[in-house]
């Protein structure tokens, strides 16, 4: 390659002209090998960032003309399933999707005291309620969310109802703010009445929110602040105000971000207390609890899924052997978490008779996620090839490589595995936050795409599983959850559109592809990129990927039950890495999904 040498450097600067010939020759020459290879190449869906963008109209009343619908959330994946279908299998229905064109679920509006007003302090509980209130917040929040300070709270709270309640809340008036936030989590947490159309603890939040400083006040008070963002943030996004829950999660983060929280601060700026909460989910779990273990797995498990979404949902065209060696390296990380799940419970429980801990059952659910995630592009492929052959009645696309079987097969196993969890009789289902409520409808999706593609790997327990996906919805429904009542409508919608498109699929005698009419609504609608580099995966977690990873039990058969309840073992990814083999030996081809969601 010419290089040309700057004077009075040893910099060498690569002939532009010449990188760029090379760039248009290797394209050609892939493009090339591809069409001879295929005439319609297997393709994996990668990124649902198209150019243009994909929007849909926005019919809110505000001022917004459209919607953009990023690549991996849910909501976003839901609406370009629900429209995508719905094109494709060329059929009116009665709504588009049934939350798209819906008011808000949980509609709130609050006005902005004055500065200078008094803070009321009327209609509080007493402290005995408060601390109840408090406790709760804790269990449903401290596994996983140390998001209170829970010494400097409990001191404010006694000086608030020991002392002179207006002068403190006068005083310290963002910690009265978090305080009244306490209150609505802890109502909301406790809260089961079906008929109210607010959301739970909306009294005390819009109080809390009317209170909220200014901007340019409130990023002075620091960590504090950063807390009460972050709770009005989660809150938010338990009832479905997503835009509104993004802002002030983004306002937190970026004081976060002033104070220098994303360095290695000193212990004596950050004080010792802090210093160690952020420290100790650095430590093996040998030798730090079993709540910081949870606590710094949870924080990986994030990295990883972070990492899924930035490596795998490509727009570009990528070779399948490079799109296996990601997702490989995906698989070897969640071999080392899974690895770190077992010891943590194994470790911390093997004389307990208690059932799986309630962070333990996080972070499992989390784990499950990354799986089905990672997988979810193999499914859009097979559906495009269906989609394909539907419309255009092109070959047989009955043909998957063996790699990728392994990995639809791993896909529709933590799906199963996420619903066996969340509807266990030992479960304490969580109604408000909306986390478990993601879970359950995310698996769903994952196992009605199953159905439908790959009924002989599904089984005849399709049907069971879709209704134990039922049940927790209408658990959670039954508790006064509308946000779980919108997510079964959307799912019920998407599951009548598979079913037509099964219909379909499956006719032989559909040859003009002529709508055979509307779909009846089996349910009353609901009243109101630019590429980046890649991130290295192994090194979210502890173990290298060379380095094999040897099984931390002996197969007794107390640990075989243990290993069942997690759903997938580390020695289960570790088979699933070996029978991927080399994706040298793969057959040449692109994964392209770009233009299928325009």
């Amino acid at each position: 390659m010419k290089c040309e040498y700057s004077e009075g450097t040893n910099i060498a600067v690569n002939t532009e002209r010449f990188v760029k010939e090379f760039e248009i020759l290797r394209l050609k020459s892939v493009e090339c090998r591809s069409s001879q290879l295929y005439d319609s190449s297997e393709c994996v869906y990668t990124s649902p960032f198209t150019l243009p963008s994909t929007t849909i109209k926005n019919t809110h009343k505000n001022k917004r003309n459209w919607i953009w619908l990023a690549p991996s959330s849910t909501w976003s994946f839901t609406a370009r399933l629900t429209l995508m279908m719905a094109e494709r299998v060329q059929v009116e229905t009665p709504f588009s999707a049934p939350s798209f064109l819906n008011d808000e679920i949980y509609p709130l509006r609050w006005k902005a005291s004055t500065v200078d007003g008094q803070p009321d302090i009327s209609g509080l509980p007493s402290i005995d309620h408060a601390i109840y209130l408090f406790n709760t917040v804790k269990f449903h929040l401290g596994q996983n969310y140390q998001l209170i300070d829970e010494t400097n709270f409990v001191k404010n709270l006694e000086e608030f109802y020991y002392g002179l309640a207006s002068k403190k809340a006068a005083e310290s008036p963002l910690w009265f703010v978090q305080f009244l936030l306490v209150l609505s989590f802890g109502q909301a947490f406790l809260s089961r009445s079906k008929d109210s159309k607010e959301p739970p603890g909306a009294k005390f939040f819009v109080r809390a929110m009317a209170l909220l400083p200014e901007p340019n006040a409130l990023w002075k008070d620091s960590l504090l602040a950063i807390e009460v963002l972050a709770l009005a943030g989660l809150y938010l996004y338990s009832i479905y105000q997503r835009e509104s829950a993004q802002l002030y999660i983004a306002q937190a983060i970026r004081i976060a971000q002033l104070e220098g929280l994303h360095t290695q601060l000193p212990e004596d700026a950050l004080g010792t207390q802090v210093d160690a909460d952020i420290t100790t989910v650095l430590d093996p779990p040998s030798i730090c609890s079993q709540r910081d273990a949870t606590l710094g797995l949870q924080v990986k498990l994030s990295r990883l899924l972070s990492s899924i979404i930035t490596t795998i949902y490509r727009s570009e065209k990528t070779p399948l052997g490079e799109f296996l060696t990601s997702t490989k390296s995906i698989i070897h990380a969640l071999a080392g978490h899974a690895q770190e799940i077992e010891k943590i419970t194994r470790f911390k429980f093997q004389n307990s008779v208690d059932a799986m801990p309630k962070g333990t059952r996080s972070i499992t659910l989390l784990y499950h996620q990354c799986v089905i995630m990672a997988t979810r592009p193999l499914f859009l492929s097979a559906l495009k090839q269906e989609l394909e052959n539907f419309e255009w009645c092109g070959r047989d696309p009955q043909t998957f490589s063996a790699p990728l079987k392994t990995l639809v097969e791993t896909g529709i196993k933590s799906a199963v595995k996420s619903l066996q969890i969340l509807s266990g009789d030992d479960s304490l289902l969580e109604v408000f936050l909306p986390f478990e409520l993601e879970y359950a409808y995310g698996a769903a999706i994952h196992l009605t795409m199953a159905k439908a593609l790959f009924p002989a790997v599904i089984g005849d327990d399709g049907l069971s599983q879709m209704e134990q996906t039922h049940n927790i919805l209408d658990d959670m429904i039954s508790k006064g959850n509308l946000v779980a009542e919108v997510r079964k409508a959307e799912l019920v919608h998407l599951e009548t559109l598979f079913r037509e498109f099964t219909r379909r699929v499956r006719d032989q005698d559909f040859e003009d592809r002529i709508p055979s009419g509307s779909i009846e609504a089996v349910i009353d609608p609901i009243t109101t990129q630019t590429f980046v580099s890649e991130p290295d995966l192994v090194s979210t977690t502890t173990v290298s990927e060379s380095q094999p990873l040897a099984s931390v039990f002996s197969d007794t058969p107390d640990n075989t039950e243990f290993l069942e309840t997690i759903g997938i073992s580390s020695d289960d990814f570790l088979s699933i890495v070996e029978q991927m083999g080399n994706e040298n030996d793969l057959p040449f081809s692109m994964l392209d999904l770009g233009q299928f969601w325009k």
